[in-house]
């Protein structure tokens, strides 16, 4: 009896242990990295809502097709400020390469100036030449560029920086 009693007892404690260690990461207050974190993950949660394909005018891929010397991307921006808490504030960019002079260029959507302790989330955006609109400011002409077509794709890095306000 006291052999089972003590199997059941070494099986207890190995369970919990074993539990113990597969519980998900427990992050201490020590400092302000856990804000950081919290804040991170509302950035990439934001721009993982944003970047879809359902046409509506507040998505990141509607935004970049449409922008041009008159439209401002608010519906975009009013999303992202309903995603994100009261307390943060933000700064959104776009990250392309301008196939006619080779050089990654910046694209400033908002134009907000961070502080000086801040968080970047991004996410990345694949979207045709010929979809844009024809004076979009990432749109090539396929004469200025040799072997594109309107099917070439154009890649975008979409950053955005988040601060505590």
């Amino acid at each position: 009896m006291m052999t089972l009693e003590s199997i059941i007892a070494a099986v207890l404690i190995l369970s919990v242990a074993y539990f113990l260690f597969q519980s998900t990461m427990i992050i201490s207050p020590i400092s302000d990295e856990v804000v950081f974190v919290q804040i991170k993950q509302y950035g990439d949660d934001a721009l993982m809502v944003l970047n879809n394909e359902s046409g509506t005018k507040d998505t990141l891929q509607y935004a970049l097709k449409h922008i041009n010397n008159t439209y401002r991307a608010d519906d975009l921006i009013n999303s992202l400020k309903k995603l994100l808490p009261d307390y943060i504030d933000f700064h959104l960019q776009v990250y392309y390469l301008n196939h006619t002079t080779g050089k990654i260029q910046v694209y400033n959507i908002t134009n907000k100036i961070p502080t000086s302790t801040t968080v970047t989330a991004s996410t990345y955006v694949v979207i045709k030449n010929g979809e844009f609109v024809d004076d979009s400011p990432f749109k090539f002409n396929s004469t200025d560029v040799e072997g594109t077509d309107s099917n070439t794709p154009v890649l975008f890095e979409v950053r955005l920086t988040l601060w505590r306000v």
